[in-house]
Protein backbone atom coordinates (compact mmCIF):
# COMPACT_ATOMS: atom_id res chain seq x y z
CA UNK A 1 0.00 0.00 0.00
CA UNK A 2 1.36 3.04 -0.93
CA UNK A 3 0.53 6.61 0.90
CA UNK A 4 1.46 10.06 -0.36
CA UNK A 5 1.39 13.54 1.33
CA UNK A 6 1.74 16.73 -0.69
CA UNK A 7 4.22 18.57 0.59
CA UNK A 8 3.45 21.80 -1.75
CA UNK A 9 3.68 24.55 0.62
CA UNK A 10 4.50 27.53 -1.50
CA UNK A 11 3.30 30.50 -0.68
CA UNK A 12 0.87 31.38 -3.13
CA UNK A 13 -1.19 28.36 -2.01
CA UNK A 14 -1.01 29.14 1.10
CA UNK A 15 -2.54 32.31 1.22
CA UNK A 16 -5.14 31.95 -0.50
CA UNK A 17 -6.22 28.68 1.32
CA UNK A 18 -6.31 31.06 4.30
CA UNK A 19 -8.66 33.73 2.62
CA UNK A 20 -10.88 31.14 1.48
CA UNK A 21 -11.29 29.24 4.97
CA UNK A 22 -11.78 32.92 6.32
CA UNK A 23 -14.41 33.54 3.98
CA UNK A 24 -16.26 30.38 4.71
CA UNK A 25 -15.84 30.66 8.83
CA UNK A 26 -17.28 34.31 8.15
CA UNK A 27 -20.02 33.20 6.08
CA UNK A 28 -20.66 30.20 8.67
CA UNK A 29 -20.91 32.44 12.06
CA UNK A 30 -23.23 34.88 10.13
CA UNK A 31 -25.74 31.77 9.24
CA UNK A 32 -25.39 31.04 13.09
CA UNK A 33 -26.22 34.06 14.59
CA UNK A 34 -29.49 34.73 11.21
CA UNK A 35 -30.66 31.43 12.76
CA UNK A 36 -30.05 31.30 16.32
CA UNK A 37 -31.59 35.16 16.21
CA UNK A 38 -34.92 33.92 14.39
CA UNK A 39 -34.89 30.84 17.03
CA UNK A 40 -35.17 33.68 19.74
CA UNK A 41 -37.39 35.73 18.24
CA UNK A 42 -39.65 32.79 17.43
CA UNK A 43 -39.64 31.51 20.56
CA UNK A 44 -40.17 34.36 22.07
CA UNK A 45 -42.83 36.11 20.06
CA UNK A 46 -44.48 33.11 17.87
CA UNK A 47 -44.76 29.96 20.19
CA UNK A 48 -47.57 28.59 18.45
CA UNK A 49 -45.36 28.72 15.57
CA UNK A 50 -42.52 26.50 17.33
CA UNK A 51 -45.33 24.18 18.55
CA UNK A 52 -46.84 23.55 15.12
CA UNK A 53 -43.58 23.22 13.49
CA UNK A 54 -43.22 20.13 15.44
CA UNK A 55 -46.87 18.91 16.49
CA UNK A 56 -49.04 16.84 13.86
CA UNK A 57 -52.40 18.32 13.38
CA UNK A 58 -54.81 16.33 15.33
CA UNK A 59 -58.44 15.62 14.24
CA UNK A 60 -61.31 17.31 16.39
CA UNK A 61 -62.96 14.05 18.34
CA UNK A 62 -66.11 14.91 20.69
CA UNK A 63 -65.01 16.65 24.14
CA UNK A 64 -62.50 18.58 21.80
CA UNK A 65 -62.73 22.44 21.62
CA UNK A 66 -62.39 24.23 18.79
CA UNK A 67 -62.37 27.94 17.21
CA UNK A 68 -64.14 27.91 13.86
CA UNK A 69 -64.82 30.41 11.51
CA UNK A 70 -67.93 29.90 9.54
CA UNK A 71 -69.89 31.25 7.03
CA UNK A 72 -74.30 30.26 7.07
CA UNK A 73 -76.23 29.92 4.02
CA UNK A 74 -79.05 28.96 2.59
CA UNK A 75 -78.98 25.98 0.70
CA UNK A 76 -81.77 27.33 -1.69
CA UNK A 77 -80.30 30.32 -3.27
CA UNK A 78 -76.43 30.37 -1.37
CA UNK A 79 -77.29 33.55 0.51
CA UNK A 80 -75.65 34.72 3.55
CA UNK A 81 -77.73 34.31 6.56
CA UNK A 82 -75.26 34.66 9.42
CA UNK A 83 -71.35 34.43 9.70
CA UNK A 84 -68.73 34.92 12.30
CA UNK A 85 -66.80 36.86 9.93
CA UNK A 86 -67.03 41.01 10.17
CA UNK A 87 -66.74 40.45 6.22
CA UNK A 88 -67.94 36.98 5.50
CA UNK A 89 -67.29 38.15 1.40
CA UNK A 90 -64.14 38.79 1.78
CA UNK A 91 -63.57 36.30 5.04
CA UNK A 92 -61.75 38.86 7.51
CA UNK A 93 -62.44 40.14 10.46
CA UNK A 94 -64.97 39.07 13.15
CA UNK A 95 -63.91 36.29 15.68
CA UNK A 96 -64.02 32.50 15.33
CA UNK A 97 -67.33 30.50 17.10
CA UNK A 98 -65.49 29.43 20.26
CA UNK A 99 -67.53 25.85 19.98
CA UNK A 100 -67.50 23.01 22.53
CA UNK A 101 -67.98 19.62 20.71
CA UNK A 102 -70.89 17.39 21.76
CA UNK A 103 -74.03 16.22 21.44
CA UNK A 104 -75.12 16.44 24.96
CA UNK A 105 -76.23 19.84 25.22
CA UNK A 106 -76.52 19.87 28.51
CA UNK A 107 -72.66 18.90 29.05
CA UNK A 108 -70.38 21.61 30.38
CA UNK A 109 -67.11 22.04 29.37
CA UNK A 110 -63.39 22.15 31.44
CA UNK A 111 -63.59 25.34 33.64
CA UNK A 112 -60.14 26.50 31.69
CA UNK A 113 -62.78 26.68 28.64
CA UNK A 114 -66.04 28.19 30.21
CA UNK A 115 -66.35 30.35 27.21
CA UNK A 116 -66.77 27.98 24.94
CA UNK A 117 -70.36 25.93 24.02
CA UNK A 118 -72.14 23.78 21.55
CA UNK A 119 -74.59 26.35 20.79
CA UNK A 120 -74.31 28.85 17.76
CA UNK A 121 -76.02 32.08 19.96
CA UNK A 122 -79.02 31.13 21.34
CA UNK A 123 -79.40 27.78 18.96
CA UNK A 124 -78.49 23.86 19.24
CA UNK A 125 -77.33 23.06 15.32
CA UNK A 126 -76.99 19.52 15.88
CA UNK A 127 -76.04 19.19 12.27
CA UNK A 128 -73.08 21.80 12.48
CA UNK A 129 -71.64 19.60 15.45
CA UNK A 130 -71.41 16.36 14.12
CA UNK A 131 -69.57 17.96 11.02
CA UNK A 132 -66.92 19.25 12.81
CA UNK A 133 -65.88 15.98 13.79
CA UNK A 134 -62.39 14.89 12.29
CA UNK A 135 -61.86 18.09 10.53
CA UNK A 136 -58.15 19.45 11.46
CA UNK A 137 -56.54 22.53 12.89
CA UNK A 138 -56.65 25.27 9.37
CA UNK A 139 -58.72 23.03 7.20
CA UNK A 140 -61.48 24.43 5.35
CA UNK A 141 -64.75 22.27 4.84
CA UNK A 142 -68.14 22.59 4.06
CA UNK A 143 -70.73 21.10 6.79
CA UNK A 144 -74.42 20.22 4.95
CA UNK A 145 -76.65 20.35 3.23
CA UNK A 146 -78.61 20.17 7.11
CA UNK A 147 -81.91 19.92 6.90
CA UNK A 148 -84.01 21.89 9.38
CA UNK A 149 -84.05 19.47 11.61
CA UNK A 150 -80.46 18.92 11.97
CA UNK A 151 -80.49 22.93 11.60
CA UNK A 152 -82.50 25.18 13.44
CA UNK A 153 -85.38 23.25 13.91
CA UNK A 154 -89.04 23.19 12.83
CA UNK A 155 -91.54 26.01 13.43
CA UNK A 156 -94.41 25.05 16.00
CA UNK A 157 -97.93 24.83 14.79
CA UNK A 158 -101.21 24.29 16.45
CA UNK A 159 -101.80 20.40 18.36
CA UNK A 160 -97.44 20.10 18.91
CA UNK A 161 -96.65 19.61 22.67
CA UNK A 162 -93.47 21.14 24.06
CA UNK A 163 -91.96 19.17 26.97
CA UNK A 164 -90.38 21.91 29.48
CA UNK A 165 -89.23 19.15 32.15
CA UNK A 166 -85.94 19.42 31.74
CA UNK A 167 -85.91 22.77 32.28
CA UNK A 168 -88.16 23.01 35.02
CA UNK A 169 -87.50 20.41 36.83
CA UNK A 170 -91.08 18.85 37.33
CA UNK A 171 -92.79 16.90 34.78
CA UNK A 172 -94.29 20.25 32.65
CA UNK A 173 -95.72 19.35 29.22
CA UNK A 174 -97.42 22.22 27.05
CA UNK A 175 -99.83 21.63 24.23
CA UNK A 176 -99.94 24.62 21.63
CA UNK A 177 -103.82 24.85 21.39
CA UNK A 178 -103.99 28.09 18.79
CA UNK A 179 -101.76 30.96 17.49
CA UNK A 180 -103.06 34.09 16.68
CA UNK A 181 -100.92 36.18 14.35
CA UNK A 182 -100.17 40.04 14.23
CA UNK A 183 -102.41 40.52 17.31
CA UNK A 184 -101.90 42.98 20.07
CA UNK A 185 -100.03 42.29 22.85
CA UNK A 186 -102.45 41.42 26.07
CA UNK A 187 -102.34 44.44 28.47
CA UNK A 188 -101.02 42.11 31.44
CA UNK A 189 -97.70 40.99 29.00
CA UNK A 190 -96.78 44.68 27.92
CA UNK A 191 -95.56 45.76 30.64
CA UNK A 192 -92.54 43.12 30.23
CA UNK A 193 -92.84 42.87 26.31
CA UNK A 194 -93.70 45.97 25.00
CA UNK A 195 -97.08 46.41 23.47
CA UNK A 196 -96.00 46.29 19.52
CA UNK A 197 -98.55 43.61 17.30
CA UNK A 198 -97.00 40.04 17.67
CA UNK A 199 -97.82 36.48 17.56
CA UNK A 200 -99.56 34.97 20.29
CA UNK A 201 -99.08 31.08 21.48
CA UNK A 202 -101.80 29.35 23.13
CA UNK A 203 -100.79 27.13 25.59
CA UNK A 204 -102.34 24.31 27.26
CA UNK A 205 -100.66 22.48 30.25
CA UNK A 206 -100.76 18.60 29.59
CA UNK A 207 -99.65 17.17 32.94
CA UNK A 208 -103.01 17.34 34.55
CA UNK A 209 -105.13 14.31 35.20
CA UNK A 210 -108.23 13.34 37.13
CA UNK A 211 -107.19 12.10 40.68
CA UNK A 212 -104.45 14.41 40.64
CA UNK A 213 -103.19 16.02 43.96
CA UNK A 214 -103.23 19.96 43.67
CA UNK A 215 -102.09 21.70 47.18
CA UNK A 216 -104.25 25.04 46.14
CA UNK A 217 -103.21 26.45 49.91
CA UNK A 218 -99.85 27.12 51.21
CA UNK A 219 -98.60 28.76 53.50
CA UNK A 220 -95.78 31.49 52.64
CA UNK A 221 -93.05 29.43 52.70
CA UNK A 222 -95.28 27.24 50.00
CA UNK A 223 -96.12 24.74 52.47
CA UNK A 224 -99.59 23.18 52.46
CA UNK A 225 -101.84 24.36 55.12
CA UNK A 226 -103.68 21.22 54.17
CA UNK A 227 -101.83 18.42 52.83
CA UNK A 228 -102.99 16.16 50.07
CA UNK A 229 -106.70 17.70 50.77
CA UNK A 230 -107.51 18.92 46.94
CA UNK A 231 -107.75 16.85 44.15
CA UNK A 232 -108.63 16.99 40.10
CA UNK A 233 -112.32 15.63 39.28
CA UNK A 234 -112.48 16.63 35.61
CA UNK A 235 -110.60 18.25 32.99
CA UNK A 236 -111.78 20.07 29.85
CA UNK A 237 -110.15 21.52 26.75
CA UNK A 238 -108.98 24.51 28.98
CA UNK A 239 -109.97 24.01 32.60
CA UNK A 240 -109.79 21.65 35.37
CA UNK A 241 -112.16 21.22 38.35
CA UNK A 242 -110.73 20.60 41.68
CA UNK A 243 -112.68 20.10 45.21
CA UNK A 244 -110.94 20.54 48.76
CA UNK A 245 -111.48 18.60 51.95
CA UNK A 246 -109.20 19.70 54.63
CA UNK A 247 -108.36 16.63 56.58
CA UNK A 248 -110.20 16.57 60.39
CA UNK A 249 -108.49 17.63 63.13
CA UNK A 250 -106.73 20.51 60.66
CA UNK A 251 -109.23 23.22 61.48
CA UNK A 252 -108.38 25.39 64.12
CA UNK A 253 -104.34 27.32 64.37
CA UNK A 254 -103.84 27.94 60.84
CA UNK A 255 -101.44 30.65 59.45
CA UNK A 256 -103.39 31.72 56.59
CA UNK A 257 -102.03 33.20 53.62
CA UNK A 258 -104.43 34.70 51.22
CA UNK A 259 -103.39 34.58 47.28
CA UNK A 260 -105.24 36.49 44.48
CA UNK A 261 -103.56 36.27 41.30
CA UNK A 262 -106.00 38.08 39.26
CA UNK A 263 -105.99 41.40 41.48
CA UNK A 264 -101.84 40.73 42.42
CA UNK A 265 -101.21 40.47 45.82
CA UNK A 266 -100.62 37.97 48.72
CA UNK A 267 -101.79 38.64 52.41
CA UNK A 268 -99.89 36.86 55.48
CA UNK A 269 -102.55 36.49 58.37
CA UNK A 270 -100.56 36.19 62.19
CA UNK A 271 -99.28 32.87 63.14
CA UNK A 272 -102.14 30.14 64.27
CA UNK A 273 -104.75 32.70 64.21
CA UNK A 274 -107.33 31.18 61.70
CA UNK A 275 -109.60 28.41 61.62
CA UNK A 276 -112.64 26.86 59.68
CA UNK A 277 -116.17 28.15 61.69
CA UNK A 278 -118.51 26.55 59.20
CA UNK A 279 -117.88 23.87 56.54
CA UNK A 280 -120.57 22.01 54.19
CA UNK A 281 -120.93 20.13 50.51
CA UNK A 282 -120.12 23.61 48.38
CA UNK A 283 -118.75 25.84 50.33
CA UNK A 284 -115.83 26.39 53.63
CA UNK A 285 -115.94 29.30 56.27
CA UNK A 286 -112.63 30.20 57.65
CA UNK A 287 -112.46 33.32 60.40
CA UNK A 288 -109.35 35.41 61.19
CA UNK A 289 -108.99 35.63 65.05
CA UNK A 290 -105.87 37.58 65.58
CA UNK A 291 -104.97 39.54 68.75
CA UNK A 292 -104.26 43.68 68.62
CA UNK A 293 -101.25 44.97 67.86
CA UNK A 294 -100.14 41.57 65.56
CA UNK A 295 -98.71 42.08 62.21
CA UNK A 296 -100.47 41.07 58.83
CA UNK A 297 -97.92 41.16 56.26
CA UNK A 298 -99.46 42.60 52.22
CA UNK A 299 -97.37 41.94 49.24
CA UNK A 300 -98.87 43.60 46.06
CA UNK A 301 -98.00 46.17 42.92
CA UNK A 302 -97.16 48.81 45.02
CA UNK A 303 -95.42 46.54 48.18
CA UNK A 304 -93.27 44.67 45.86
CA UNK A 305 -90.82 43.95 48.80
CA UNK A 306 -93.81 43.42 51.53
CA UNK A 307 -96.02 45.99 53.60
CA UNK A 308 -96.22 45.21 57.60
CA UNK A 309 -99.74 46.49 58.71
CA UNK A 310 -100.17 46.64 62.53
CA UNK A 311 -103.71 45.78 63.37
CA UNK A 312 -105.34 48.15 65.34
CA UNK A 313 -108.87 47.44 66.57
CA UNK A 314 -111.50 44.39 65.40
CA UNK A 315 -115.02 44.51 64.30
CA UNK A 316 -117.32 41.57 63.29
CA UNK A 317 -116.48 42.07 59.93
CA UNK A 318 -113.56 43.48 59.86
CA UNK A 319 -109.66 43.89 60.78
CA UNK A 320 -108.74 47.66 60.86
CA UNK A 321 -104.95 47.86 60.75
CA UNK A 322 -102.25 50.88 60.34
CA UNK A 323 -99.55 50.83 57.76
CA UNK A 324 -96.18 50.34 60.17
CA UNK A 325 -94.03 53.69 60.68
CA UNK A 326 -96.58 56.22 59.48
CA UNK A 327 -97.10 58.77 62.10
CA UNK A 328 -99.64 59.00 64.58
CA UNK A 329 -101.31 62.06 62.88
CA UNK A 330 -101.13 60.55 59.82
CA UNK A 331 -101.70 57.17 59.67
CA UNK A 332 -102.10 54.90 57.01
CA UNK A 333 -105.35 52.55 57.36
CA UNK A 334 -106.23 49.42 55.85
CA UNK A 335 -109.10 46.83 56.54
CA UNK A 336 -108.88 43.42 56.04
CA UNK A 337 -111.87 40.74 55.84
CA UNK A 338 -112.27 38.99 58.91
CA UNK A 339 -113.59 35.81 57.27
CA UNK A 340 -113.07 34.28 54.11
CA UNK A 341 -115.64 31.97 51.95
CA UNK A 342 -113.43 29.29 49.99
CA UNK A 343 -115.65 27.19 47.56
CA UNK A 344 -114.62 23.79 47.51
CA UNK A 345 -115.86 23.22 44.35
CA UNK A 346 -113.60 25.39 41.81
CA UNK A 347 -112.22 25.49 38.13
CA UNK A 348 -108.88 26.58 37.43
CA UNK A 349 -107.58 27.53 33.45
CA UNK A 350 -105.15 25.73 32.14
CA UNK A 351 -104.25 27.81 29.56
CA UNK A 352 -101.97 30.71 28.89
CA UNK A 353 -100.88 32.86 26.16
CA UNK A 354 -97.44 33.24 25.29
CA UNK A 355 -96.40 36.05 23.17
CA UNK A 356 -93.57 34.66 20.23
CA UNK A 357 -90.79 36.45 21.86
CA UNK A 358 -91.35 34.87 25.07
CA UNK A 359 -91.71 30.99 23.38
CA UNK A 360 -88.34 32.11 21.09
CA UNK A 361 -87.07 32.05 24.37
CA UNK A 362 -88.15 29.41 26.01
CA UNK A 363 -87.63 27.13 23.47
CA UNK A 364 -83.55 27.99 22.93
CA UNK A 365 -83.50 27.09 26.87
CA UNK A 366 -84.89 23.87 26.38
CA UNK A 367 -82.69 22.91 23.31
CA UNK A 368 -79.67 23.66 26.28
CA UNK A 369 -80.93 21.00 28.47
CA UNK A 370 -82.70 18.26 25.37
CA UNK A 371 -80.57 18.48 22.28
CA UNK A 372 -83.57 16.36 20.97
CA UNK A 373 -86.35 19.23 20.76
CA UNK A 374 -86.79 20.20 16.79
CA UNK A 375 -88.98 22.76 17.51
CA UNK A 376 -87.91 26.38 17.26
CA UNK A 377 -88.84 30.02 16.35
CA UNK A 378 -85.27 30.86 15.16
CA UNK A 379 -85.65 33.21 11.97
CA UNK A 380 -83.65 29.97 10.02
CA UNK A 381 -86.49 27.47 11.35
CA UNK A 382 -87.66 25.61 8.48
CA UNK A 383 -84.34 25.92 6.33
CA UNK A 384 -82.08 23.44 4.30
CA UNK A 385 -78.64 25.23 5.25
CA UNK A 386 -75.05 25.02 4.47
CA UNK A 387 -72.18 26.30 6.61
CA UNK A 388 -68.50 26.67 5.26
CA UNK A 389 -65.78 26.31 8.11
CA UNK A 390 -62.64 27.05 8.56
CA UNK A 391 -60.77 25.33 11.72
CA UNK A 392 -58.81 28.10 13.48
CA UNK A 393 -57.84 25.55 16.03
CA UNK A 394 -57.88 22.77 18.13
CA UNK A 395 -57.85 22.32 21.60
CA UNK A 396 -57.37 18.64 23.67
CA UNK A 397 -59.00 18.74 26.85
CA UNK A 398 -56.87 17.11 29.34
Amino acid sequence: MIISFSTDMSPGKSSKSKKDKTVIATALLAIIIICTLTVFLTVTYYPDIIENLFKEEQAIEPGDLADVHYIGRYASNNTIFDSSYEDPENKTGGNPLQVFVTLNSSETPPDEYNTYSNMIGEDFVEGFIEGLDGLKTNQVATIGPLTAEKAYGISPKVGDTIDFSAAAGIEYILKILDIKENVPMPPELAQYFGDEPTTIYILREESHYVGEIIDTYTDALGTPIWENATVVTKINETLLWKYTTPPEGEYENLTWVDINLIEGYQIIYPQNASKITTINETTIILTHYPEINKSIKLFDANNPAGADYIIESITNEKIVAYLNGTSEENKTIREFDITITIQRNETQNITQAYPKVWLEYALSIIRSFDSSLKLSLNPVADETVNFEVKIVKVYKPS
